[in-house]
């Protein structure tokens, strides 16, 4: 195997371990929700994550490698866009009907395309239309699983925020690549943005809690809710975040994006094992979905090969 086609091969394993760890967090944290506050457990699980990609930077690359090596208001402002995210995406949940979210985020994608284009000006990879329309159609046909069978669907106004929320992401994403020295490692980038965001988090929480509009999360005693809480944190928050930066840097923001359509469909599977049953819908778009990624993916490793 040529090393650019391994390098395109390595991007989709890193895409694939994206969809499924985010996937399983999706029912671990709806199961967590019932213990926790939201903002207490989202700085508890990324000052776990931080902790993790620190153990894992010093365990490759040294200690030297725990030096953040970026300018101090990019190092915050990178932070604050990733906190910034899950703090909006988490409005937008509060403030929407659960059912009409799930329909309007399957054009995140293309939310997020249209970020990239607007601040990089880079045009679209060939074949990327087809593509998104792929995953766009998936989603649409994983969420009418959940459609049909409502009983009414209502519309709160929050579902726009999390739309919007992912032109947010993708922004994270563009500026994890270039305000960082070339030189720098993947999970240096994850480290130092996680690291920053674990800060903003910590302070929100200590407002909320202080306020009394969070519960302090220390008052929970249940060993197996801090051992899921824990394995999400590694698993999405910590190397999700790490495989995340490096499908977005080999494959660009746009195409990542496609696979966020897919993470419904392996939060699926995922809750099959908190004893949910799918429907074909779901099972079918989920198919649909990925058939878009793997599309897009098809296309590079030809055009590698035609090189």
């Amino acid at each position: 195997m040529s090393p650019q086609r391994g390098h395109m091969m390595g991007a989709f394993a890193a895409m694939l371990f994206v969809g499924v760890s985010w996937g399983a967090n999706l029912p671990v944290t709806k199961m967590m929700l019932l213990h926790f506050d939201l903002l207490p457990m989202a700085a508890l699980r990324t000052v776990a994550a931080v902790a993790v990609l620190a153990l894992l930077l010093v365990l490759i690359e040294g200690p030297r490698a725990l030096r953040i090596g970026m300018r101090f208001g990019r190092f915050v402002g990178l932070g604050l866009m990733m906190a910034g995210f899950f703090a909006i995406y988490a409005i937008g949940i509060y403030f929407s009907n659960p059912i009409t979210a799930a329909a309007i985020s399957v054009a995140s994608p293309l939310v997020s395309a249209t970020t990239v284009r607007l601040v990089t000006g880079s045009p679209f990879d060939k074949g990327f239309g087809t593509a998104l329309g792929l995953t766009v159609l998936g989603g649409v046909i994983l969420a009418s699983g959940s459609l049909t069978g409502a009983a009414r669907v209502t519309f709160g106004g929050g579902e726009i925020i999390v739309l919007l929320a992912s032109s947010l992401w993708a922004l994270y994403s563009i500026k994890a690549q270039v305000w960082f020295d070339r030189r720098e490692s993947q999970l240096h980038r994850a480290y130092a943005a996680s690291l920053s965001s674990a800060a903003w988090l910590i302070a929100g929480a200590v407002v909320a809690i202080a306020g009394g509009w969070a519960r302090s999360p220390f008052g929970v005693s249940d060993g197996w809710v801090w051992t899921q809480l824990l394995a999400t944190a590694v698993l999405a928050s910590g190397l999700g975040s790490f495989t995340w930066n490096i499908g977005a840097a080999r494959l660009g923001v746009a195409i990542a994006a496609l696979w966020i359509n897919i993470v419904p469909f392996f939060a699926i599977l995922w809750a099959m094992a908190y004893g949910f049953v799918p429907n074909v819908y779901q099972i079918a778009g989920g198919l649909v979905a990925l058939s878009g990624v793997v599309y897009m993916q098809g296309r590079k490793l030809a055009a590698l090969r035609t090189a």
